[in-house]
């Protein structure tokens, strides 16, 4: 809407707006500081997390022991389990994870898809056939957190990306929340947690499976083995961000991961989704 009439109506909805955050209380969740409109997190809170992707392996993340490595990816665990994630999972993003997974803030969505780093070759014929797939949450979890996380964040790269989003995996356990368990404690915990459910949507396909976080690479990693079931033609992790001590994350370089993918994706940059991404007036 243009013209006079138009700048009325903008007035009045940005009125309603700030009305509505001051009646809820809305604060950034990085800092508790005022946020502005149309926005979900601060500036600075924004300007402190930085979009940049980081080349891991997750074999090297879960600590496992080197195998036989074919040369390509990591040169300890190889190229079947190579992830790109976000920036460290540290202030203030730790706390704006919090809120989003545990607080029923789902309208972070947006913002932390934006901390995604682009697959290598979306801009070219291999976007045709990747498939995108989230970690999914146990039914049970679901229905007591009423929203799946990590679903949220691949609808919105499904949408940015132009990928579809395949809800190939389904959880069979409802395991311990992991963030309260150590490394061993997480791999028993996953154990066998996840099943295919419907191998069609994936197998001779590559596949991006997603997940909010990476810490030791446990939940990914046990994903993985479900999905190699439908024999896909590769699978790359991708997180949001990642955690773990500095020892853990000695994973590969950038150009080792790329160079443990197919030719066709070796040449790509590690950057994240967007930028800052205000609510939709």
């Amino acid at each position: 809407m243009r013209g006079p009439l138009g700048a009325v109506f903008r007035r009045v909805r940005d009125v309603g707006v700030d009305l509505l955050d001051s009646v809820l209380d809305r604060t950034c969740p990085g800092c508790a500081g005022p946020i502005e409109r149309f926005h979900e997190v601060c500036a600075a809170c924004d300007a402190a997390v930085p979009r940049s992707g980081t080349a891991l392996c997750l074999g090297c993340l879960r600590g496992d022991p080197p195998g036989d490595s074919t040369g390509r990816g990591c040169p300890a665990h190889g190229a079947g389990r190579l992830l790109l994630a976000g920036p460290s999972f540290g202030p203030p993003l730790d706390a704006i994870l919090r809120s989003f997974k545990y607080d029923g803030v789902s309208r972070l969505a947006p913002w932390l898809a934006s901390l995604v780093p682009e697959p290598p070759g979306l801009d070219g014929d291999l976007s045709f056939g990747y498939v995108l797939v989230p970690v999914p949450l146990h039914p049970a979890r679901l229905a007591r957190r009423g929203y799946d996380q990590t679903g949220l964040l691949a609808r919105e790269l499904s949408r940015r990306w132009g990928i579809p989003m395949a809800p190939a995996l389904r959880r069979v356990r409802d395991t311990a929340p992991q963030a309260r368990l150590d490394g061993e404690g997480r791999r028993r915990n996953l154990a066998g947690a996840f099943r295919l459910a419907d191998p069609a949507l994936v197998g001779r396909r590559p596949v991006l499976l997603l997940d909010d976080v990476a810490t030791t690479g446990a939940t990914l990693l046990e994903a993985v083995a479900a999905l190699e079931e439908a024999a896909p033609l590769w699978i790359l992790a991708l997180s949001a961000s990642h955690g773990g001590g500095p020892a853990a994350r000695q994973g590969p370089a950038e150009a080792e991961v790329a160079a443990g993918l197919p030719d066709v994706v070796v040449s790509t940059t590690w950057r994240g989704a967007g930028r800052s991404v205000p609510r939709s007036p």
